[in-house]
């Protein structure tokens, strides 16, 4: 299973080919689409010898619909899928040739845990993007969002909307970024905190948001210094901020330098948790040129937390990567990793 929830197979050519809703160790029959210089792409026509981790998709949808990948695959394999993959990506593209990727840990609701969704709305059409399309599917509840967010899916369709996109999220007085599936959150939490142990003089939490991450360490650490660009989400983090707690407004890169010179390297430690896009190349030179003794990064992609590595590869060694399934049913992979400096 690639990366991104579609099945590998290679034609008699050799050429590697993709094909969604398979699960490896199944024998299928195929229907070449697509076909580019490098790769095939292919469509399921017929399973000859069945997984016996496939199940039945609750959603009458699955397959048209692009937000979920794996409601055919039993929620113990998806996790061991998860797992090989961020040890692919890694190994890949990391160049972490020796790396132990450990169980990733499981979302406490399987199903009816999405906080939010973007709904779509064209010439009537209610619903999400087909997969690598901007056609819309229609729905009227969607399977892993929470009963509260269905509510307001269905109050939408009745409402004949015009044409646009459609936040629709429960209410909540969270301020800047929140993570979809606030169960898995927590457990996301409890894994980094447990890479942060023992603590010591600071913390610097670069991508800090409203303080998702700072304010549970707060206990550990003599000072916490945070930097965020979002004005609201800075606000929120300082109007509830403890006396170790500092929040800086701006860059990382304006602000990264003097964070980590706020204590010696060797009593520091990291908190990456950026956007999909990983972390920007004069920030990794910061870090490289500062080397704080632990960093713990935290990744929605792992594609670009391997190439983040990479970077830093020459001056941290891979400690613990524990993929937590903040998505279950779908590709997405959240993935917590500790660095030690060499």
């Amino acid at each position: 299973m690639a990366f991104g929830g579609d099945g590998l197979v290679r034609l008699p050519n050799g050429k590697v080919c993709f094909v969604p809703r398979v699960i490896p160790g199944e024998r299928v029959e195929l229907r070449i689409g697509r076909e580019r210089s490098s790769y095939a792409e292919a469509q399921l026509v017929k399973i000859v010898e069945t997984s016996s981790d496939r199940v039945a998709p609750p959603c009458p949808v699955f397959g048209q619909c692009g937000g979920c990948q794996y409601q055919h695959v039993a929620y113990p394999r998806q996790l061991e899928l998860k797992s090989q993959q961020v040890a692919d990506v890694l190994r890949r593209l990391g160049g972490a040739k020796d790396v132990t990727v450990e169980h990733t840990m499981a979302s406490p609701l399987q199903y009816q845990y999405r906080n939010r969704v973007t709904v779509h709305v064209h010439h009537g059409r209610i619903g999400f993007y087909a997969p690598k399309s901007r056609k819309v599917v229609p729905v009227r509840q969607c399977p892993i969002a929470s009963e509260t967010v269905n509510t307001l899916l269905d109050d939408l369709c009745k409402s004949a909307p015009r044409d646009g996109e459609y936040p629709l999220r429960e209410p909540s007085e969270f301020r800047g970024f929140r993570q979809v599936n606030d169960a898995a959150a927590t457990i996301l939490v409890e894994v980094a905190l447990s890479m942060a142990q023992p603590g010591g003089p600071l913390l610097v939490d670069a991508y800090c948001g409203a303080g998702f991450f700072a304010q549970k360490f707060s206990g550990l650490f003599k000072l916490i210094i945070g930097i965020e660009w979002s004005e609201d989400a800075i606000r929120t983090a300082r109007q509830r901020a403890g006396s170790s707690e500092i929040y800086l407004l701006g860059d990382v890169k304006r602000h990264l330098v003097a964070a980590l010179a706020a204590a010696s390297p060797d009593a520091t430690t990291l908190l990456l948790d950026p956007p999909a896009e990983g972390i920007d190349p004069e920030v990794l030179a910061m870090i490289a040129t500062r080397k704080p003794a632990r960093i713990i990064y935290v990744s929605c992609n792992p594609s670009t937390l391997a190439r983040d590595f990479r970077g830093l590869s020459e001056h941290y060694a891979l400690k613990r990567v524990v993929p937590v399934d903040m998505f279950p049913q779908t590709a997405e992979i959240e993935v917590v990793t500790l660095l030690e400096r060499l």
